[in-house]
């Protein structure tokens, strides 16, 4: 099940339905998903959840990252985004 429920969220994560979010997240699956931890994959899950306009805001720093959200994967996103 363990198994299952990794390749579900990085299917999600890699699907949002925005373009540039879908962009990004795909590069953040590329690049963690052989080492994603079991906790970063509920992380991850949590994100997912936001609507794509708030994620967006989010990204562009446009709106606040929710205490509750403000974990590792939130920040190797953004270093994702950060990248060049």
């Amino acid at each position: 099940m363990k198994k299952l429920f990794k390749k579900k969220i990085l299917h999600r994560a890699k699907y949002r339905g925005v373009k540039e979010l879908d962009i990004i997240f795909e590069k953040f699956v590329d690049k963690y998903q052989d080492t994603i931890s079991d906790d970063e994959l509920i992380q991850l899950e949590e994100i997912l959840d936001i609507p794509d306009n708030e994620m967006l805001e989010i990204i562009l720093q446009k709106k606040e990252i929710p205490a509750n959200l403000n974990n590792d994967v939130i920040k190797k996103i953004f270093s994702i985004c950060n990248a060049k």
